[in-house]
């Protein structure tokens, strides 16, 4: 799973975009297990997003500052992001994210999200 993720990534972005460009995103993330709070991750990205044919895509990463309740101070890890979507027409688009970040003494973490919008 993971080659066809990075083979994704390297060809979305070795291939000619019609647009790209370069930004900086910071995203604070909150946990909760039920009502509750668990802990909080903000994070401090460089990116790239680009546009090819139909297919809009992003990759992104940087420094991840994890604070778990109930634990004093902050830890530094590593976060990252890349995903794009595919518009099947003007108002129909299929999306998809691969997410992972280190996690410090324990195992790294990794999310995947995948979907479809419709637009009115």
């Amino acid at each position: 799973m993971k080659t066809i993720a990075l083979a994704l990534a390297a060809t979305t972005l070795a291939s000619a975009p019609a647009s790209a460009g370069t930004y900086v995103n910071a995203e604070v993330n909150n946990g909760y297990y039920g009502s509750e709070y668990v802990g909080r991750t903000v994070e401090f990205h460089v990116g790239f997003d680009g546009t090819a044919n139909k297919f809009d895509y992003y990759v992104q990463g940087g420094p991840a500052l994890v604070a778990v309740d109930g634990v004093d101070g902050t830890e530094t890890e590593l976060s990252g992001k890349f995903g794009g979507n595919y518009n099947v027409s003007d108002k129909v688009a299929l999306y998809g994210e691969f997410a992972g970040g280190t996690n410090g003494d324990f195992d790294n973490s990794y999310n995947l999200k995948a979907g479809a919008k419709y637009s009115f």
